[in-house]
């Protein structure tokens, strides 16, 4: 169940200080940040991560939201995490995480 994964995902940035949006915020584009929620493959969480939109197709912090995707991925990398990116989601990064091998095996 992917849920088990969205837990691990969300513990395992918290612990870095790593906060995500509310959804609310991250589908309003309200602000640069990021949500995790359930993905459509079992074992997985879905990673978005917004940048803030300002109008007429200008999305402000483009760059720090990349940076944000990039150190996320980083950090579920080091906890043992893979990775499958999902393109089409623009102006989103989004990408699906899977936990380590010994976690999924747990199952």
């Amino acid at each position: 169940m992917s849920s088990a994964t969205v837990t691990w995902a969300l513990s395992t940035l918290a612990r870095q200080g790593l906060t995500p949006l509310g959804a609310e915020k991250a589908r309003g584009f309200t602000e640069t940040g990021f949500i995790v929620e359930e993905a459509d493959k079992p074992d997985a969480a879905r990673v978005t991560v917004t940048a803030r939109f300002t109008g007429q197709d200008k999305y402000d912090h483009w760059g720090e939201s990349h940076k944000l995707a990039n150190r996320l991925m980083g950090v579920l990398e080091e906890n043992g995490a893979g990775f499958e990116e999902i393109e089409g989601h623009e102006p989103n990064c989004v990408f699906d995480v899977f936990p380590p091998a010994d976690r999924a095996a747990e199952k």
